[in-house]
């Protein structure tokens, strides 16, 4: 979390901690969507497509309907890559070197919420990974073919990432 403030490191936790125990997900992120509209108006972003046996692992957040991948943001000071790792171990317990990390596709996508860009970052896994959801952004996951996947209601930026892949 190079460039964050140590208050900011401690704080995040708790707040995290405060919410799930509130089960105010959707308030915080309708919070959270507001500060980010007026204080970051292009956000960058890092994704990990986990590729299993033809399978793609996606995830439920708790505060979002459709299903993503999982990530999170780029903090200031870090790479895509650093940044898609460090949010697999915290969303999903799952530890990568930056190397094993394969073939960036980024798109960028204006919406009401601003402008985004995000970087997916495929990883082939041989095994099916230990996967620990942390219960507080993610929820759950499920490991689905890409054509059952597109049945399913899923971020545009995962819609897209699929059809190019497809």
């Amino acid at each position: 979390m190079a460039g964050e403030s140590v208050k900011v490191q401690v704080m995040r936790p708790l707040l995290k901690k405060a919410v799930a125990r509130l089960r105010l997900y959707r308030l915080a992120s309708g919070v959270y969507e507001l500060y980010r509209l007026i204080a970051k108006p292009h956000t960058h972003g890092a994704l990990v497509a986990i590729w299993w046996e033809q399978r793609l692992l996606l995830v439920q957040c708790s505060y979002r309907r459709a299903l993503s991948l999982p990530g999170g943001g780029i903090a200031a000071g870090e790479t895509p890559r650093q940044a898609a790792g460090r949010e697999l171990a915290e969303e999903l317990g799952i530890q990568v070197t930056p190397e094993e990390l394969l073939d960036p596709w980024q798109i960028t996508e204006n919406s009401a919420g601003g402008r985004n860009t995000v970087t997916i970052f495929a990883l082939h896994v041989e095994q099916e990974p230990a996967v620990r959801v942390d219960g507080l952004e993610i929820v759950g996951c499920h490991w689905l073919l890409p054509e059952e996947a597109l049945a399913q209601p899923l971020t545009s930026h995962l819609r897209g990432y699929l059809c190019k892949t497809g």
